[in-house]
């Protein structure tokens, strides 16, 4: 059960803990308080899944780039000079540096200066930097989950063990204490988590007509003990 918990808190409990906490000489008395990676399998599907939906969501740029409203693309954003003349430019390198936004017609053509292609679009981290801006889409659509997040100085920023570690132990003052959060918050981030496991549950049982299933048993029986553990406190 505890490795199932594991997985679900990496989908629906993700809290992060700051990075300066990971080298803090703090002792943590009951909990464990930094989450576990995902265990191997299901870290390997969830890079598969990102990388099917970041190759799709290229695509999806690809086709909805012919709405954009190309005069605007030509403007610059300040002074809105506009660089869409078609007309021989007198200058050689004037001339040489419009020609390579030829082929491309989902990127900025100021960003094609750079040498950006349609396949920029393809890498989540550089979707911002090279989309048409007048299509009004950023990579904050992009519906992927990255198990590793990191800070502004590129330092890991953990996830909060304070669903797992509440289903192990039980005890709500001690996760608080030991996961720094403030008990009424902590009760409701649980009962948020303890929702969650009960959809899952019922949409389960609704779905499947083996009422035996061991996947539908396990949802169940985790949402039970979830329940449980938290009525007592």
């Amino acid at each position: 059960m505890e490795k199932l918990v594991l997985v679900l808190a990496h989908l629906f409990g993700r809290k992060y803990i700051p990075a300066a906490t990971v080298n803090s000489k703090r002792k943590f008395y009951q909990s464990k308080v930094f989450l576990e990676d995902l265990p191997e399998d299901f870290a390997a599907a969830l890079h598969e899944y990102n990388c099917k939906i970041e190759e799709n969501f290229g695509q999806f740029l690809q086709i909805v780039s012919t709405m954009a409203d190309m005069k605007q693309e030509y403007q610059l954003p300040v002074s809105e000079l506009d660089f869409s003349s078609t007309e021989q430019l007198e200058s050689q390198l004037a001339s040489h540096l419009m020609r390579c936004s030829e082929g491309r017609t989902a990127v900025s053509p100021f960003v094609c200066l750079s040498g950006n292609s349609e396949l920029d679009l393809l890498n989540a981290g550089t979707v911002n930097s090279v989309i048409l801006r007048t299509i009004g889409i950023t990579a904050a659509n992009l519906p992927t989950l990255h198990s590793k997040t990191y800070d502004n100085q590129g330092r890991i920023m953990p996830l909060n063990a304070y669903v797992l570690d509440f289903f192990k132990h039980g005890s709500l003052a001690a996760m608080a204490q030991d996961n720094s959060l403030h008990e009424g918050d902590a009760y409701y981030l649980l009962r948020d988590f303890a929702l969650v496991l009960k959809a899952i549950s019922v949409s389960l049982c609704e779905l499947c007509d083996d009422e035996d299933d061991n996947v539908v048993q396990a949802f169940a029986q985790l949402s039970q003990e979830y329940w449980a553990k938290l009525e007592k406190v």
